[in-house]
């Protein structure tokens, strides 16, 4: 039996190498790894989308790359606050002037969830609106049709589900009890 290659283009190259980041940052730990890897990712998928002609979602990947370096120092500083601040109308001005329909709606939801989750200061409330994000983002990614950015959503969901569910679970767990001590005192007792 002949076999074919399947013709692999740099939309593909690209949309692999975004998936590779997209299989790396969830699994990270610390709010600022989660935060340069997405940039990282973010950089491939811009590449991959405009290939795609995907045009709202490349130039929204753009500010997630601000965004995502604008929220890694720990503190909220005056120029943090005003990056942030200037994405969010940026999201509606890119869907304006890129309009596709539902392709450019469901990648601009994607972004405003996205957005809230990276300026979280807490890593629980990040995965959250992440996940939430990622909805839309799947959504898009399906019309569009780029199976490496379905993939990466996938992995990422799960990532995401599997941390949060590590850190629900180190919240709701007991208080270690200490050990008795034999040579104790019973409480309420006065040493002598």
């Amino acid at each position: 039996m002949l076999s074919l290659p399947l013709p692999v283009t740099a939309a593909d190259a690209f949309g692999a190498a975004a998936f590779a980041g997209s299989c790396l940052w969830p699994l990270m730990k610390k709010r600022r790894a989660l935060l340069a890897g997405q940039a990282a990712t973010n950089l491939m998928f811009i590449t991959h989308y405009v290939l795609l002609g995907a045009h709202t979602a490349a130039a929204l990947c753009l500010l997630v790359v601000a965004q995502a370096l604008a929220a890694l120092p720990e503190g909220r500083s005056r120029w943090q606050t005003a990056i942030f601040a200037a994405t969010v109308p940026g999201v509606a001005a890119i869907a304006l002037f890129t309009w596709s329909g539902l392709p450019s709606a469901l990648s601009s939801l994607g972004i405003t969830f996205s957005t809230l989750a990276r300026w979280q200061s807490d890593a629980v409330r990040m995965r959250i609106l992440l996940l939430v994000a990622g909805g839309f983002w799947v959504s898009h990614n399906a019309l569009v049709m780029s199976p490496f950015a379905m993939a990466s959503d996938a992995f990422c969901a799960a990532a995401n589900l599997l941390r949060l569910r590590g850190a629900l679970r180190k919240d709701k767990a007991p208080a270690a009890v200490p050990a008795a001590n034999a040579n104790a005192l019973p409480s309420g007792a006065a040493a002598a």
